[in-house]
């Protein structure tokens, strides 16, 4: 009986060790997992980070763009209105060159 015990123990210590080996082994994997998830984070901070970065630089093009379209429209205001004042005064002008022509014909030309 004593044999059949230490048959049975001897059985049991081989399986021990089976399962320890397997243990290390998955231990090794569950290390080999972590630093990998750890990478992985670490170049997800990095892509948020890049993230932040790109979504300041839009924002400040985006105002840049909001104040360049106001100095736009402000200039296109300028031009429009100097470009009446222009039609205005050639008008004016053209009105003046025909009454001193009227009174050239009228009265003739004195050297």
């Amino acid at each position: 009986m004593d044999r059949n015990y230490d048959e049975v123990i001897a059985g049991m210590l081989v399986q021990l060790d089976h399962i320890e080996r397997r243990m290390a082994k998955a231990d090794k994997r569950m290390d080999l997992t972590i630093k990998r998830m750890v990478k992985a984070e670490l170049r997800l901070e990095k892509g948020e980070h890049r993230m932040e970065l790109f979504d300041k630089k839009l924002g400040q093009s985006i105002k840049d763009q909001q104040e360049f379209s106001k100095a736009l429209a402000q200039t296109t205001r300028k031009l429009e209105q100097s470009i009446k004042d222009q039609l205005e005064a050639s008008k004016t002008q053209s009105q003046m060159n025909k009454y001193f022509l009227n009174i050239i014909k009228k009265n003739g030309h004195k050297s």
